[in-house]
């Protein structure tokens, strides 16, 4: 129901500002660049491209330093960019307005292997895609957004995700 929903909405921002296709450019807290497009799949169908990431499933994030169940995920997102560092990409936003060196003091202190982003810096970032996956009066976290290595967004999962369930989900995401 998300997905479709998402692919709803997507089109129909996509139809309003049809010569405006929305760019971010994101920071990570270790001074990566992410370039973020809206990416027209079909005529009905739009996904998102991460320029750096072609080729890649990627697992965009949003998620809190003071959340309980986001705080769990992160051993998990660990062994998955180990295991799958060749096919995978993880995109990790701190959505709670940490300040940015706590950001990365937390990335430390975590021992956190992928992509990690301020939220505090990237806002308009945030509010595009939570508004894309329907939610546009608070953002539940964590939330993932999907993306299959061609752009497509596969799925958009409100709170925690088994670990086994995430294996499964970048298997389908690289297929």
């Amino acid at each position: 129901m998300k997905k479709l929903l998402l692919t709803l909405v997507l089109i129909f921002s996509t139809l309003l500002h049809a010569e405006e296709v929305p760019s971010f450019s994101l920071t990570t807290v270790d001074d990566k660049n992410i370039t973020v497009n809206q990416l027209n799949i079909s005529k009905t169908e739009t996904g998102l491209e991460f320029k750096e990431f072609k080729g890649k499933a990627v697992l965009l994030v949003l998620f809190g330093h003071r959340c309980p169940p986001c705080l769990k995920e992160i051993p998990e997102f660990i062994a998955l960019t180990k295991k799958h560092k060749d096919d995978l990409e993880i995109v990790a936003i701190e959505s709670q307005q940490y300040p940015t060196d706590k950001v990365k003091e937390f990335v430390a202190e975590h021992q956190m292997n992928y992509n990690v982003v301020a939220g505090i810096e990237h806002n308009d970032f945030i509010m595009y895609i939570a508004s894309m996956a329907g939610y546009t009066q608070g953002i539940p976290l964590p939330l993932l957004i999907a993306v299959n290595k061609n752009g497509e967004v596969e799925q958009v999962q409100a709170g925690i995700i088994r670990e086994d369930e995430l294996e499964m989900l970048v298997e389908e995401l690289n297929n």
